[in-house]
């Protein structure tokens, strides 16, 4: 089975109708990922083993000691603290939102014109500084 779509996943699913074939769909290392937490998958990407903490806590903007909290464990951080977090690192779509999702939060929003803004900056590459300035270009809030 190839990396699959939300859809396509959803499909196969739906006519899943007993437990030996859930737990077949569920072991599927393309179906789901062993990570529990944002913190876990966070510090395993690669573009974020690239960096040292100094230069995240740079590139994200976030304040030193948050910072250090976050990453113990400590601190639960805001939306768009893991926003700034995962450009700061220069993660992909994909990965941003995946850090979203593990960390209990809405995903980005295609119909959110904020959300929209943050997601053509993040495809751009964009660092935090000018995705706030293409935020404020446009009256939205910064992260």
């Amino acid at each position: 089975m190839d990396e699959s779509t939300t859809r396509q996943l959803a499909d196969i699913l739906s006519g899943i109708q007993d437990e030996k074939k859930m737990e077949q769909f569920m072991s599927h290392p393309k179906i789901t990922d062993s990570y529990k937490d944002f913190l876990s998958y966070y510090r395993s990407l690669p573009a974020v083993q690239a960096l040292s903490d100094t230069e995240l806590i740079e590139r994200s903007g976030i304040e030193k000691s948050y910072f250090y909290q976050i990453m113990k464990g400590t601190r639960k951080p805001s939306r768009d603290k893991l926003l700034r977090l995962s450009i700061g690192a220069g993660l992909t779509l994909r990965e941003t939102t995946r850090v979203l999702e593990l960390s209990e939060m809405a995903p980005l929003y295609p119909k959110s014109r904020r959300d929209i803004i943050i997601t053509v900056a993040i495809n751009q590459k964009a660092n935090v500084i000018d995705t706030n300035l293409l935020l404020d270009q446009y009256g939205e809030e910064a992260i």
